[in-house]
Formats: structure tokens, sequence, C-alpha cells
């Protein structure tokens, strides 16, 4: 079964009736963005449908800004598609510097212990809240951010805008262009979820609503309590869908792609709707250099933020752990002056 025709429909988005039911009572609607292409279609096809339903709520985008680590582009894109869509847009950063910063001070903590500090797939304290623990819990911590260890979200996009969230209605909800085909892991994600972080909790069962499904928080919110919720519309999207919505397509990507691989610069991009890093390349739009990224997102990249690059070479030589379990930085087919960059590097210069 179609798990899609579980939900009421407008444009393929899934919304559940507790999503409908917390929208026409006034709710908040937060959407996250980060300039890449499902949230780009997120943010067109949600602000639509919002105020085609005149709700009375507060609609505005958020965007967490991951300073160094972002692409150059990617501030004044998130600007611009806001504007185009007349969505306010709310840019939070993490208090105590941006991605990089954080990425030095957890090289700096972890220094002598023998653990990496990269985050990772299992293990992303680029994305978790910022926490001040024991220093034992945080030396178990590896430097880089890796799928484990996500710190480079937690700490950079997910705290700093939970933060931003606590200020607004009892009722939050916060949409995720997250999709389902882009992973095993995305495919298991629920349409909606209660956000646990920024949710009422208590010992009385009866009051915390952290606990509960999103119906039952909602019905059982009592005054002062908060409720927040992650919301996923585009779940059951594919890829086409994604592009069809912004206007354009995989094909006109593939073409765009191609000229801009041949030198002509200025042709590929001209009139291109969506983040320009698609067209130099990447087949997903995150940091410049994530440790998620594929061996190609990573050398278009590199090349393409060759200081960045050179720094990341640095903090690898000075954390003794490469940016990938198994392999580093270095190894990448890198071009232009990030080459040169590497090669002054691996020479000591």
């Amino acid at each position: 079964m179609n798990q899609l025709a579980l939900f009421p429909q407008s444009a393929t988005l899934a919304i559940p009736d507790v999503i409908r039911k917390a929208l026409s009572d006034g709710a908040t609607l937060a959407i996250s963005i980060s300039g890449g292409k499902d949230s780009h279609a997120l943010l067109i096809e949600l602000s639509r449908w919002f105020r085609q339903q005149h709700f009375n709520g507060q609609l505005f985008a958020i965007h967490a800004d991951l300073g160094r680590a972002e692409w150059p582009q990617t501030p004044d894109f998130v600007k611009r598609i806001c504007e185009e869509n007349d969505v306010p847009l709310i840019v939070v950063q993490r208090a105590k510097g941006d991605l990089v910063a954080r990425l030095e001070e957890r090289l700096e903590a972890t220094s002598g212990t023998g653990k990496p500090f990269w985050p990772d797939a299992q293990n992303r304290y680029c994305t978790s809240h910022n926490k001040s623990g024991p220093i034992d819990i945080e030396l178990r911590k590896p430097f880089w951010p890796s799928a484990a260890n996500r710190y480079c979200t937690s700490d950079s996009k997910r705290g700093p805008i939970d933060t931003a969230l606590r200020a607004e209605n009892p009722v939050i909800i916060s949409a995720e262009g997250v999709r389902g085909d882009e992973s095993s892991a995305r495919a298991k994600k629920a349409v909606v979820e209660v956000r646990t972080g920024i949710t009422a909790s208590s010992t009385d069962p009866i009051r915390n609503l952290s606990a509960m499904t999103p119906a039952q928080s909602l019905f059982c919110q009592q005054k002062g309590q908060r409720v927040a919720f992650n919301w996923r519309p585009l779940l059951y999207w594919n890829e086409e869908m994604i592009w069809d919505s912004i206007g354009t397509s995989l094909a006109e990507l593939r073409e765009r792609q191609a000229m801009y691989k041949a030198g002509l610069y200025d042709p590929a991009l001209r009139g291109w709707l969506a983040h320009p890093a698609y067209v130099f390349g990447n087949t997903r739009l995150s940091c410049a250099l994530c440790v998620l990224g594929s061996k190609s997102d990573l050398t278009n990249g590199a090349n393409h933020n060759p200081d960045l690059y050179r720094h990341y070479l640095e903090l690898e030589r000075a954390g003794n752990s490469t940016f990938k379990n198994g392999w580093s930085l270095s190894e990448l087919p890198v071009t232009g002056r990030a080459k040169e960059l590497r090669d002054e590097y691996l020479s000591g210069r």
C-alpha cells in the first residue's frame, strides 16, 4: 500500500490530521531551509499551501548558518528564495562560533586521547544541542563528525534552531525537507513526530507531552506547556518531483553541468533556479565539505573552496585523524588551486 494514501493530500504533500488541526488552531509553522533542493521545494510548496488554507498562525523560514563551512553562495541564495516566496527568514548561528570553530574545539578537547574528532553518521555532534557535560563524556566523542557522531548538525544546526523555536507559539511545527528515497534510514522516518527537545516533559505521565504521540500531546497540552512537531511533508517525493516543483528538471541540470564542466560557466549558471553547487556538479547540498558527502561531492567542494580544504587538511594532521574513516582528504583527486594547496601541504610548505 502506498503510505502517501494514508494522509489527506494537497499537491502531494503528506498532511496528517494532527498537523492540519494544529495549524487550524493557530500553530506556528517554521520551514527549515538549508539551500538544498529538497528544502527549496518544501519552501515553495508549503508556503503556497499554507496561504491557500488561510491559517492565522505565523509562517517563517529558518536557516542555520554554518559560517565558513557553508558554500559561500548559500546565505544569499537562502535569502533570495525566501524573498521570492514572500516568507520571512530567521537566520540562527551557534553562539560560540561557526562549525569550523566547533571542529577546532573538538580537536583541542580530544588532543592526546587517541580519539578521532570528526563527526560521522552515527555520532553527529555537528547537529546536536550544545551541552556542557563531564570532560570524560566529552572525550569519548570522536573529533571529526561522522554518520554516528554528527555534532556538526546537533551543535550548529538543531541546537540554535531549537533556541529560536522556543520563543515562538506554544504549538510549533518544524517542517523539514526529508525524503525517504534518499536513504533507508530516512525511509523509516515518520511523517510527523514530537520534537522532544523542546516539547514539555514531566515526571507526571499526564503532563509528559514529550513521551506521547503527536495527537496525544496536542490533546493533553495544558496552559504553559509547549508542543513541537517535526513534520516531513515531502517524505514520499522523488527527485524529479523536487526539480519540477522548483521549476526545472533533472535533464536541464545535466545539460547545465555539462556546460559548466566544459568551461562555459556563465551560460551554465544563467537563469538556473536552484543552488549553484548543483551546476558545479554536486548531488546534494550541505556543507562545502561534508563528512557524509560522496567522494565526488567532496572533490567538487574542495575544488570550489580550496582555502577551507587546506584548513581541513591541517586539522587532519593536528588531530591525527582522517576526515573519513580509512581515508584522508588529501587523497581526493582535486585540481587547480585546491591541488596546489594540497601539494604544498603534503610537501610541508
